[in-house]
């Protein structure tokens, strides 16, 4: 009889301690990912300054640059221009209207960075390759997979220079399959992990011509 209740209290024990195991990684997330967020909002703000500030300095001297530039072959593959923002270096900023998210990329990706804000993984707008990762944060790319073929995505590049896409298809790819993710032919691809990390849910698209205004 008492080595049954010690074993009942045990079980309860258990429960509890699972319990609270349980609140506690719940809460972690919500703090990570309010975190997130909130240093991808401060990001951006300081971003769209920064476009603002180098189009202005752009269109001074846009008579100057236009007759330099006709003399650089196209062929030769261009770095993608970066500012630094709260000791960040941003490529631009990914826009989803339909998922009503506008969101800071960072120029090289680290799971550190992934916290932070979407990070450039692989390619470019230069040579329609341009791949971007980020955590499956609600706030970020958890739902992606909403998305739908034909919805719109823009990048806007450093120097303001607004880059048109559209959705063609969505695939889960394995975690590993990285020649998949990085030789797929679409011009855009953005990507984010599963939850419990073994797969990756991918967004494939295309170029498009922006809507006349």
């Amino acid at each position: 009889m008492k080595m049954r209740k010690g074993f009942g209290i045990c079980c309860i024990a258990l429960g509890i301690c699972c319990l609270i195991a349980s609140v506690g990684f719940i809460v972690h997330n919500n703090w990570e990912e309010e975190t997130a967020q909130n240093s991808s909002k401060n990001i951006l703000q300081d971003i769209q300054e920064n476009i603002l500030v180098i189009k202005h300095e752009e269109s001074i001297s846009e008579d100057i640059e236009r007759d330099e530039s006709e003399e650089i072959s196209i062929d030769i593959p261009q770095e993608m221009p970066a500012t630094q923002v709260d000791g960040y270096d941003c490529i631009g900023i990914l826009s989803i209207p339909v998922l009503e998210l506008e969101l800071p990329v960072l120029t090289d990706w680290s799971y550190a960075k992934l916290k932070i804000a979407p990070c450039h993984y692989f390619g470019s707008y230069y040579e329609k390759d341009f791949v971007i990762a980020a955590h499956n944060y609600q706030s970020h790319f958890g739902r992606l997979s909403d998305l739908q073929p034909k919805d719109l995505i823009l990048f806007t590049d450093i120097s303001g220079t607004v880059h048109c896409y559209e959705v063609v298809l969505l695939e889960t790819l394995p975690a590993d399959a990285t020649e998949e993710m990085i030789t797929s032919g679409f011009d855009l691809s953005l990507y984010t992990c599963t939850p419990g990390g073994a797969n990756r849910v991918t967004v494939r698209c295309s170029r498009r011509e922006p809507n006349p205004e």
